[in-house]
């Protein structure tokens, strides 16, 4: 009796042991917000679907911020939005948006070169543009999402205007770049 009731207490063990990760999967991490909208761990990619309002939030407090003139509240809340979607595209456009205006071109052209890697991915709608001081534009989702990626050709727009601007301006690139390749001097 003794020995059928140890074997049964460890086979409920070793049930609870393989069942209570599985269950954590299954969970909406951090909440759901809303049909469809939940918290995700900070840095986690988002795209594909509707923006979260914890990502959307900041990013749209940003651009209004920008159209007012108040950048550093707008740098603010796009950093927000990265810090809990590490590859935002909206977001990181518009801070390279902030970078271009102060003179920062090589920032804000990574800035661009971030958004690019998942920008596709991204559905959501744009509401609005606007400019900020230079050649890109800054953006502002709207709580739908479309067929395709919006946001991807604005980030290609702007990474195109940008790099034209650096040569240009004769931008030396960051520090740390490898020097440009050389072809060896030709001997007789």
């Amino acid at each position: 009796m003794r020995h059928s009731r140890n074997c049964l207490l460890f086979l409920v063990i070793l049930s609870l042991a393989f069942a209570i990760p599985a269950l954590a999967q299954m969970a909406p991490t951090g909440g759901a917000k809303g049909p469809g909208q939940q918290t995700a761990p900070a840095g986690t990619i988002r795209g594909g679907a509707m923006m979260p309002d914890d990502v959307y939030t900041p990013i749209s407090k940003g651009y209004d911020f920008i159209r007012d003139g108040k950048y550093e509240a707008a740098r603010n809340e796009f950093a927000k939005a990265v810090l809990l979607d590490k590859f935002n595209p909206f977001a990181l456009n518009n801070l390279a948006v902030l970078d271009e205006k102060d003179g920062k071109l090589n920032d804000a052209l990574a800035h661009l070169k971030d958004a690019t890697i998942h920008s596709a991915e991204y559905k959501d709608k744009v509401a609005q543009t606007c400019f900020a001081g230079g050649g890109c534009m800054a953006v502002k989702p709207v709580r739908a999402v479309g067929e395709t990626s919006e946001i991807s050709k604005i980030i290609q727009e702007n990474t195109a205007k940008l790099q034209d601007k650096i040569a240009k301006t004769g931008t030396p690139p960051p520090a740390g770049s490898p020097p440009p390749i050389m072809p060896a001097p030709k001997t007789k």
